[in-house]
């Protein structure tokens, strides 16, 4: 009786010692698996604020920055490098989102006014006339004295708007020697129907203005309504 009571005395102790051994183990177990989870799960939160964060943030590049590496993609970063070193001795505050480069190296029948758009990251070409003294299909020269009936090189800024002989049109005001009389010429942008492809295959070149940017009814809005209220053109020829 006595050593029955002893073994089951004894019996009873190894069990709950087990007993505990399986819960330590059980709990050891879950612990590491719930570290695991919760690491595993880090770098995945981690990484999507970083991709917030970055989608998030401003840009840093200037407008100019953006126009000159656009003008650098059609060959005109001659004329958009002078121009930007002209604003940012003149005018270094305005960051204008609209620029645009007149490229009188090439003939009338090509699309040599270009528009670069520094936000949406853009360049679109167009026809532009030259003065009918400047030359034929290619401008050779140039003159700044009213009744010249010539193209003006250098820098522009745009004024108001009005409407005119030709409709709407954009007054410019010269920024340079070379083009210091534009104002006072009437030199401005407007449309004209002597500027079209139809044209082009009519005489072999486009009609020719007084001095002014002429460019195609079908683009007048856009142009007016994009380079309107103090955008920069540069007229150019190497």
């Amino acid at each position: 009786m006595n050593r029955s009571l002893f073994a089951h005395a004894s019996y009873l102790p190894r069990g709950i010692v087990v007993l505990a051994g399986l819960v330590l183990v059980l709990g050891a177990l879950f612990h590491a698996k719930s570290s695991f989870e919760v690491q595993a799960q880090q770098p995945v939160k981690s990484a999507s604020l970083e991709s917030v964060a970055a989608a998030e943030a401003p840009s840093t590049m200037l407008a100019s920055d953006i126009f000159l590496e656009l003008a650098s993609t059609v060959g005109q970063s001659a004329p958009a490098q002078h121009l930007i070193d002209y604003k940012l001795k003149f005018d270094p505050s305005s960051q204008p989102r609209f620029w645009a480069v007149v490229d009188f190296n090439q003939p009338s029948t090509s699309k040599r006014f270009y528009v670069f758009d520094t936000v949406a990251k853009t360049v679109n070409a167009y026809y532009v006339a030259h003065g009918r003294a400047s030359g034929e299909n290619i401008a050779e020269r140039f003159s700044n004295q009213n009744g010249s009936n010539s193209s003006s090189l250098g820098i522009y800024r745009t004024l108001d708007e009005y409407n005119g002989h030709h409709g709407r049109s954009l007054r410019l005001e010269g920024l340079e020697p070379t083009n210091s009389n534009v104002l006072a010429r009437g030199v401005v942008m407007h449309t004209a129907d002597y500027v079209s492809e139809a044209f082009i295959h009519q005489t072999g070149r486009l009609g020719r203005s007084e001095g002014c940017f002429a460019v195609e009814r079908s683009v007048g809005d856009t142009l007016m309504n994009e380079l309107k209220k103090g955008a920069y053109i540069v007229a150019s020829k190497s």
